[in-house]
């Protein structure tokens, strides 16, 4: 049997209305955080995790490396990984530091 032309729809883990979910969540969250304390930037780590979480797609199947990284919203959802690395070692030395025992 020959193999299909057509493009398979790239494997996620999370079906699509429990991404939609989780980044509406995560939006709340940032929200919520931004209204407390704004100069605190604990929301930032939030946005970036929700906009991750709708903009983040696989790599196919028979996709080269060079051809899914050189693509723009790879090139984005890779910033954005980093910028929510940033923002949990942010909260993590404001808690270590801040934070009375």
């Amino acid at each position: 049997m020959p193999e299909s032309a057509a493009p398979t729809s790239p494997a996620f883990f999370l079906p699509l209305w429990a991404r939609i979910s989780v980044a509406c969540f995560l939006f709340a969250v940032s929200a919520v955080s931004m209204w407390d304390e704004f100069f605190r930037f604990d929301w930032v780590m939030f946005l970036c995790l929700g906009l991750l979480q709708i903009l983040l797609v696989p790599m196919q199947k028979d996709e080269a490396r060079k051809a899914y990284l050189s693509k723009p919203r790879t090139i984005i959802t890779t910033a954005l990984g980093i910028a929510v690395v940033a923002g949990a070692l942010h909260s993590l030395y404001h808690v270590f530091t801040k934070h009375r025992w």
